[in-house]
């Protein structure tokens, strides 16, 4: 009976038994599984902040760039925009050039075809002052003088040259427009005689003598002076008197003599 006890008391010890060999032996288990739990976990925080940190670094740059290309953006819309303008004035000028190259030629041209036309100019200029009355032959031989050393010099432009003969044409121009007297000799005769020269334009000229004892007018064919009557004498005293602004102007009645060579 005591053994059937035994064994009774047997069969009632191993279910607990069993259980707490069980706990023992998943202890360590739990211990692992939990210490890989909290191992994953941590590499999940750790994941997770620094995928918060490059997304926020991320988004910096991203601003950045973004502020970058604004202003790029601007900055090729206002070097388009000044590409466009310089586009423009560079065709305005090309047109300029080519218009200023197709005036060269044409002043080229025109100083080939004025050179010669100046030059005709001079020479009857030249014909003119030898074959006229010498009135004021020094000075009007002097600005021919000056006017030939200019059109020699091959250093003065076409315009200059151009500018000193319409000079010496308008000096010669306004001779005939307008009278002076001024004082010099002159051959009377076989004698010299000073007296007053009257320039009436380019028409006449006549000569007191300062006694105003004789009278001349320059006879332009012959090249000479010649003896007035004295019956003109008081005419051209007056006509002197008048040239010098020292008289009214009034009506008087001089001979016109000769105006050029036959």
């Amino acid at each position: 009976m005591r053994i059937i006890n035994l064994e009774k008391k047997r069969r009632k010890v191993i279910p607990g038994t069993v259980l707490l060999l069980t706990i023992v032996l998943l202890v360590p288990v739990f211990a692992q599984t939990a210490k890989k739990v909290q191992t994953s976990v941590k590499q999940s925080i750790d994941t997770r902040q620094e995928t918060q940190k490059q997304t926020e670094e991320w988004q910096d740059q991203k601003a950045e760039l973004t502020t970058i290309y604004d202003r790029l953006f601007l900055e090729n819309e206002a070097l388009t925009k000044t590409n466009q303008m310089l586009s423009k004035e560079e065709k305005k000028y090309m047109d300029l050039n080519k218009s200023l190259e197709r005036q060269k030629l044409e002043s080229l041209r025109i100083q080939k075809e004025i050179l010669p036309f100046l030059q005709s100019v001079q020479a009857r200029l030249e014909s003119l002052v030898e074959t006229d009355a010498p009135f004021l032959q020094k000075e009007r031989n002097t600005r021919l003088k000056k006017l030939k050393h200019v059109m020699e010099d091959i250093d003065v432009s076409i315009a200059e040259k151009f500018r000193k003969i319409m000079e010496a044409l308008t000096v010669e121009a306004e001779y005939g427009t307008t009278i002076e007297v001024y004082q010099e000799k002159i051959a009377l005769g076989e004698n010299e005689v000073l007296g007053n020269i009257f320039r009436l334009g380019r028409v006449s000229m006549f000569f007191l003598s300062l006694d105003k004892g004789s009278a001349a007018l320059f006879n332009v064919a012959e090249n000479q002076w010649v003896a007035l009557d004295e019956t003109y004498i008081p005419a051209l005293e007056a006509s002197v008197e008048m040239a010098a602004k020292r008289r009214p102007v009034e009506l008087i009645s001089l001979p016109l003599g000769w105006i050029a060579k036959q």
